[in-house]
């Protein structure tokens, strides 16, 4: 996106040089100064985007890559008639008796049912079984696979365990801790990814097309948005660059901006301030009442006269007793989603017993859930009351406000779900356009480098950047401190270490002395 051709003050391949307006006085100052920080920023940046961009595109198509290489427990053939899901339930506990069952998420017809298994370990087990014959197919570690790594490396460089305190600026509103824990991992590529606006906007500066001299002194047009014909060499590289740099430049700020939904500094803060802007109003999940076989009605039972008042158990088991009503059959639910129209993938979330303080029972209910990720219209839970099967309570976006809303949605589309084929089209091309701009941009880079030379972009004596773009910057700091912290930093290091360390100042092409 940056235009490195013609920041040297070298001739351009198309025979014009850097408009003399430009080459001396303040606009000369706050153009080397502009392309300073654009090279600053894509040292941060470019890494970033090559990486995200690469894990980004496997998750784009993470279940075709599944299909690919755990197609063997995840697919099946399809058979004449299918099993109950109780018998599928109780075919998962007897292969892990230690395990404890907590949800179900029944599959296509070529597709296998799959169990979530607390195994005791971290992330417990994913166990697959024929919904045709009850065979279990076999398991898989949550977040195993290239598609886990992926996912891994995507948030938080493959290492949530290592956290670091700071200040959290939400805690101004909250009751919460002024100290916070946050993850390492994530709040690396958080400040990574914050460099990568500015990248966007000072490579935009640099592109805008500006007039030039010709060689004979006259006044050129201004130079072409788009790749020129004729031209070659740099600035070849320099048109190609910035133009696939422009094309991509909205989308990967609605990028970035939706992907820090899932930071760990700033989402938090982010979460908080919209709460308090646009409250949202989340359902607490709601306990089922205690009731007798006679309330099991929803499907029409015809329920025996002298049974109607037999009292139903505490917990979520199959029946054990043809007197005594228990809890809906796991069928019972999935009849229950048909009809409630849940969107084909969702997951029934067993219910949770537990007691009171006074040691009276509580019933847990059904949750059922579209599994994300999915559009933002689709984000529904359901809660059913595990005895009765009537609908207790729904929840759509998570009870979010507003903002809560327009992020998810945001977050949907940077997903690829949002706008189904068209958004996954639109972030496949992202990706390969956002490698191609790293790519080019380091090519630009070399093919710029005088003999001998760093190539590093020329240090103005005196930094000059304009009363607005000061202000752009200041309100960056505040919108993302951890930008803001990295800056000065930066700024420091450009200010009171290359000017004094020889070496350096050579290197930025100031004077030795």
């Amino acid at each position: 996106m940056t235009a490195l051709t013609y920041a040297t003050g070298d001739d351009g391949a198309d025979g014009t040089t850097v408009d003399t307006d430009l080459a001396a006085g303040e606009g000369s100052r706050r153009w080397r100064s502009v392309w300073r920080i654009h090279f600053y920023s894509g040292m941060f940046a470019m890494p970033f985007i090559l990486f995200m961009a690469v894990t980004g595109l496997v998750i784009l198509y993470t279940q075709p890559i599944e299909d690919l290489t755990q197609g063997d427990v995840r697919n099946v053939d399809v058979g004449e008639s299918r099993i109950s899901y109780d018998e599928q339930a109780a075919a998962v506990e007897t292969a892990y008796p230690d395990g404890t069952v907590y949800d179900m998420t029944p599959g296509a017809a070529d597709r296998a049912t799959r169990f979530f298994v607390d195994d005791g370990s971290a992330s417990g087990q994913h166990v697959f079984v024929d919904p045709y014959t009850g065979e279990v197919l076999g398991d898989i570690k949550p977040g195993s696979g290239i598609v886990g790594l992926s996912n891994r490396l995507h948030g938080s460089l493959n290492n949530d365990s290592i956290t670091i305190d700071l200040p959290a600026v939400s805690s101004i509103i909250d009751d919460g801790p002024v100290m916070r824990p946050y993850v390492v991992g994530d709040l690396i590529l958080e400040i990574l990814g914050v460099w990568t606006p500015v990248l966007a906007f000072s490579g935009l500066y640099l592109w805008f097309p500006r007039r030039s001299r010709s060689s004979d002194g006259s006044k050129a047009e201004r130079r072409s948005l788009f790749i020129r014909k004729g031209v070659t060499g740099r600035a070849r590289w320099r048109d190609l660059h910035s133009t696939g740099g422009v094309v991509l430049l909205s989308v990967m700020l609605l990028t970035i901006v939706s992907g820090m939904a899932w930071s760990t500094y700033w989402s938090e803060q982010f979460s908080i301030l919209a709460d308090e802007v646009t409250p949202g109003d989340p359902v607490e999940p709601p306990l089922s009442a205690l009731g007798v076989r006679g309330d099991l009605d929803r499907f029409g039972n015809q329920i025996p006269w002298a049974t109607g008042d037999f009292p139903i158990p505490a917990s979520y088991a199959p029946p054990t007793d043809g007197t005594v009503a228990s809890p809906l059959s796991l069928d019972d639910v999935v009849a229950i989603a048909e009809d409630e129209g849940m969107k084909p993938g969702y997951t029934i979330s067993f219910p949770a017993n537990d007691v009171d303080e006074a040691g009276n029972p509580l019933y847990g209910s059904f949750t059922l859930y579209n599994s994300w990720p999915r559009k933002t219209g689709e984000a529904r839970d359901l809660f059913i009351d595990q005895f009765s099967g009537e609908t207790l309570a729904e929840q759509t976006v998570y009870g979010g406000g507003t903002v809560a809303r327009g992020m998810d949605t945001l977050v949907s589309t940077h997903m690829g779900t949002q706008l189904g084929i068209v958004s996954r089209i639109f972030m496949t091309l992202l990706c390969v356009l956002s490698i191609w701009a790293v790519i080019s941009g380091f090519v630009m880079f070399w093919k710029r480098r005088r003999p001998g030379s760093t190539g590093l972009p020329r240090r103005p004596v005196d930094v000059s950047l304009s009363k607005r773009l000061g202000l752009i910057a200041l309100a960056a700091a505040i919108v993302f401190p951890q930008w803001g912290v990295t800056a000065l930093i930066v700024l420091a290091i450009d200010r009171f270490v290359i000017r004094r360390v020889r070496p350096l100042r050579v290197a930025f092409g100031q004077p030795a002395a």
